[in-house]
């Protein structure tokens, strides 16, 4: 047995939709922030560094060249203090360059400026920090590469150059770096800030989708119960009106099918009453008469002839009855092929010719003298023609005139009887399914006709004349 999914409701369906439209948006700018914000720091601060380099590279004070003064340069740290002082000056001359740091290490990585018993021992945690991470790294001090790391203190974004001393290298490495550890806390700020906003259009997603949710459902709701009421037969119409436009060419196609629907259904009980009276009729008939027969109050041969001409007629609207089902079932298939006209309505009338004959009718034809050709269903449209004759003969006085011919793109068929005019207001009726004219039968001939000759994309309707009615199909 198959399993049946879980069924979700609109509101919960809206929800998710929006909410997952956030959380995407919400994490597509995240992505996309982050990526251009670290992208951004990096080429800021590469350039930085590069700038930097390139400047104290060029720079001859930068170089020891000279030996310093005995009084004023009598150490190592203030040879040190002398080469930063002097990159900074000439950094300054360039561009600004303020927030790139430096430090001087040895080829083992060890600090060597500043010191632990300098003016800057506050920060002397992140000099040993830069150094310690380096050496974890092998980050290679005699390359030109320019290195992200992360210590104990923050992100910092570092390059290294050789401190030249009379035009030769030393062990000892001129670090520059930048922290960027205020730039990243910043991007992580914004991206919380970023959650707390995708919060709140959470919040407003849910209050949004309750409101949509409640203003589709409910008319949804509405017209699941009209169609509930329809299915139980009460086809009383509903007069909402919604404010979409959806919804509401919907409710009109409901009311729509809502009137077919009642009037289909009231025919239909005016239909069994008249074929409840009408199957009555003949039984009551032929019971009459087999009782006569057996108590012997009636002549057999006359008695017999009359429950056999009940019997046929009975047999007759049981076979329309039937029709009429068939008619109905939607999978109804058509054999279609292509068949003169000419031919269908001959053959109608030759079959018929008999009982023409009996009443004294004479059948006259104006056929076309070349094929009046139709791609059709013979047997249903020899049905439909047989219908109109016979109610012809029914109604006709002497003449019944059939006419088939070709006019431009259509097809030309007229059953034409000289009888009596047919009542104006049962002239617009009579191919209604179920309406019973004045002196017919079972109300179900002509609107087979209607149904058939429409299913050929024809159209079918009488009119009165001069001497008769006459019946014209065109195709």
């Amino acid at each position: 047995m198959a399993r049946k999914s879980k069924k979700h409701s609109i509101r919960c369906r809206i929800l998710k939709s929006l909410i997952n439209l956030i959380a995407v948006i919400f994490f597509i700018i995240v992505i996309l922030f982050n990526l251009l914000v670290n992208r951004y720091i990096e080429k800021s601060a590469k350039y930085k560094l590069e700038n930097i380099k390139f400047i104290s590279q060029d720079n001859e004070d930068v170089s020891i060249k000279e030996k310093f003064p005995d009084k004023e340069m009598n150490t190592e740290d203030k040879k040190y203090i002398h080469i930063i002082k002097r990159v900074q000056e000439q950094s300054k001359q360039m561009g600004s360059f303020s927030d790139i740091e430096m430090m001087v290490i040895d080829s083992q990585y060890k600090t060597l400026f500043p010191k632990e018993n300098d003016d800057m021992l506050e920060d002397i945690d992140k000099y040993n920090n830069i150094s310690y991470e380096l050496k974890e790294d092998e980050f290679d001090l005699d390359s030109n590469k320019i290195v992200k790391i992360q210590t104990e203190n923050g992100y910092y974004y570092v390059c290294a150059m050789n401190i030249i001393d009379y035009g030769k290298k030393t062990n000892e490495y001129l670090i520059f770096f930048i922290d960027i550890s205020m730039l990243m806390n910043l991007a992580v700020k914004i991206d919380i800030l970023l959650c707390a906003i995708m919060c709140v259009a959470g919040v407003f997603a849910i209050a949004t989708s309750i409101i949509l949710s409640r203003k589709i459902a409910e008319p949804i709701q509405k017209l699941s119960l009209f169609a509930h009421r329809i299915g139980e037969g009460d086809f009383k119409q509903c007069d909402y009106d919604f404010s979409d436009k959806e919804l509401n060419e919907l409710l009109d196609t409901m009311n729509t099918a809502a009137k077919y629907l009642d009037e289909y259904d009231k025919e239909q009980k005016i239909f069994f009453q008249n074929v409840s009276h009408e199957l009555r009729t003949p039984l009551m008939s032929i019971k009459g008469y087999a009782e006569g027969i057996k108590y012997g109050l009636m002549d057999k041969n006359s008695a017999s002839d009359i429950i056999l001409e009940e019997g046929n007629r009975l047999g007759e609207l049981i076979e329309e009855l039937l029709y009429v089902s068939k008619m109905d079932n939607i999978t109804k298939d058509y054999v279609l092929v292509e068949r003169d006209l000419r031919e269908i309505l001959s053959d109608c009338a030759l079959k018929q010719k008999a009982i023409a004959v009996n009443r004294g009718l004479e059948f006259k034809f104006k056929f076309d003298e070349n094929p009046v050709l139709l791609v059709c269903d013979e047997k249903s449209v020899y049905r439909a023609f047989s219908n109109i004759i016979n109610n012809s003969i029914r109604y006709a006085d002497k003449t019944i005139t059939l006419t088939c011919r070709n006019e431009e793109k259509n097809k030309f068929i007229s059953i034409e009887n000289d009888g009596e005019n047919i009542n104006e207001k049962d002239l617009t009726n009579i191919f209604e399914r179920f309406y019973k004219g004045n002196k017919g039968k079972h109300g179900i001939g002509l609107s087979i006709v209607k149904s058939v000759i429409n299913k050929h994309d024809g159209v079918v309707y009488a009119e009165n004349i001069e001497n008769g009615v006459r019946f014209i199909v065109k195709f």
